[in-house]
């Protein structure tokens, strides 16, 4: 009878501690730091039995590490961040954060709806603009639980006014990874009053590892993109949605960092929108493909959304992270699934607007594998 039992007990104090049992992939959590308010911060951590790992912490919602193996089958931390866990509050240079109330830039920190004009905060003044939605969803500090032993979900609440932004605003972010080598991102936001959402994740990768002071000159990088959304000298949408066929910003066929840091067309390389779909809520697989040649891992990604901003880290400069080490200039890339920047201010762009009894969500994957 007590040998029966004692599995059981086992099962249950597992369970308590949030670790998921009889599975491939299963969930712990810990104490991670104390914030500048001085609230424990916890770190979660998403491991498969296969080595793939992901740890996400309660500040800002943020992804703090991805290993993930390369074709040695060394495991590689891929995702920039700070040598010191303190170094997320706040998280200045965005690393692995959820940004909000709106991914990207709006134009003049202004916009309408329902007549009604909404100023924001100019976060980007010499540029005139509200990016990443003033102040960004990433330095906040979120409420974390494990949810059926197999993800991370963590819950934030955007007052009324924040930041300029009309209505209260609950948001979720849920963390889930797969023996597939999959970090699979899903969002759900709900308001009270009509309002504007576009969410996305700030992580920035180096598939030859976060510790490294070079840039990514060795990596490859292909899109199903036939078009982009035009930005003008301040970075901000025209309105106007060209074709990539026969320009510096057709991807169909591979293009080396290297080739695109050295693009004088391209003097920051890139920081664009590029248009994968037409409309929210299309699932599409494979979007963007990034291979490092050194070590030999692949990511892709999978998303509902209808824009994905491929920025290529041209403001990282002398940043501090992991190890130590200054990130260089175009030492880390972003690939942020959203909608196109400055939505609520062109009406012929996939629609922001978020009202009662709505739900806003996203879906998102980030696959690795290695070749």
């Amino acid at each position: 009878m007590f040998g029966r039992l004692m599995p059981l007990c086992l099962s249950a104090l597992l369970l308590a501690c949030g670790i998921a049992i009889g599975d491939t992939v299963r969930v712990e959590s810990r104490d991670y730091f104390t914030g500048r308010a001085g609230q424990v911060v916890k770190l979660f951590s998403l491991r498969s039995d296969n080595g793939f790992q992901v740890d996400v912490t309660e500040m800002g919602a943020t992804i703090v590490s991805i290993l993930t193996p390369d074709r040695n089958g060394k495991l590689v931390d891929v995702n920039l961040g700070y040598e010191k866990a303190e170094s997320y509050d706040p998280n200045g240079a965005g690393f692995g954060a959820v940004v909000g109330r709106y991914a990207n830039r709006i134009t003049g920190g202004k916009f309408s709806l329902d007549g009604r004009e909404y100023t924001l905060i100019l976060n980007e003044k010499a540029r005139n603009n509200t990016l990443h939605g003033g102040k960004s969803y990433g330095n906040r500090m979120w409420k974390g639980e494990i949810v059926d032993g197999k993800q991370v979900k963590l819950s934030l609440f955007s007052p009324d006014g924040d930041s300029g932004f009309p209505g209260n605003l609950n948001v979720e972010v849920f963390y889930s990874i797969t023996d597939n080598y999959e970090l699979v991102i899903k969002y759900r936001a709900t308001t009270d009053a009509p309002t504007v959402v576009n969410l996305t994740n700030h992580a920035y990768f180096n598939l030859n590892g976060a510790t490294l002071d070079e840039p990514c000159n060795d990596h490859v990088v292909w899109s199903t993109a036939k078009s982009y959304t035009e930005v003008d000298r301040n970075l901000s949408a025209t309105g106007r949605i060209l074709p990539v066929a026969g320009t510096e910003f057709d991807l169909s066929k591979g293009r080396r960092f290297e080739d695109i840091f050295s693009d004088w067309r391209l003097p920051m390389g890139f920081d664009h929108n590029f248009v994968v779909s037409e409309r929210q809520g299309e699932f599409k697989r494979g979007v963007f493909r990034v291979v490092s040649n050194r070590t030999g891992i692949t990511m892709e990604v999978d998303t509902d959304q209808p824009g994905v901003q491929f920025y290529m880290g041209y403001w990282l400069g002398n940043i501090a992270g992991k190890g130590g080490v200054k990130h260089p200039r175009f030492g880390g890339f972003c690939l942020e699934t959203q909608l196109w920047p400055d939505s609520p201010n062109k009406a012929t762009f996939p629609s922001a607007r978020l009202d009662p009894g709505q739900v806003y969500t996203q879906h998102t994957v980030y696959r690795f594998g290695r070749q």
